[in-house]
């Protein structure tokens, strides 16, 4: 019996190396997808409704994307860094001043994507509350 027990003790370490690696693979696994087309409206009490659009793309492992705010001019601005961490996303334009900062909603679409981030569009220091929709 103290044979098997010294076996089990030293087997430890191996089986907490084994046990951490599964968590995070699992964890790698399930980052939530957010390639795609994002629009969201707003109304700042100048000019109605406005949209804006967030396309995110994935090259070499990196997310990237553009910004457009068709009804302020503006049109295809690069996102400087896109960061995804568990459902918390981050969006920075500094070209334009602006941030978004957003928690990726747990409901999916049929094709087992995320359809909606709830968040805060912040431009200039202003903070607008954005839910943003997939569109593509």
């Amino acid at each position: 019996m103290k044979h098997l027990i010294r076996r089990f003790a030293r087997s430890m370490p191996s089986l907490f190396t084994l046990a951490a690696l599964s968590i995070a693979t699992y964890s790698y696994a399930q980052a939530p997808n957010i390639l795609g087309e994002w629009r969201g409206t707003y109304n700042i009490n100048i000019g109605g409704d406005r949209d804006i659009i967030f396309t995110l793309i994935e090259k070499d492992g990196v997310i990237s994307g553009t910004f457009d705010d068709p009804a302020g001019g503006i049109e295809g601005v690069t996102i400087a860094e896109v960061s995804l961490e568990g459902q918390e996303v981050h969006f920075s334009l500094p070209r334009i001043n602006g941030d978004y900062f957003g928690t990726i909603h747990r409901d999916l679409g049929v094709d087992g994507m995320p359809i909606r981030i709830d968040g805060d569009w912040s431009l200039a220091g202003e903070f607008v509350p954005i839910t943003l929709y997939r569109t593509q």
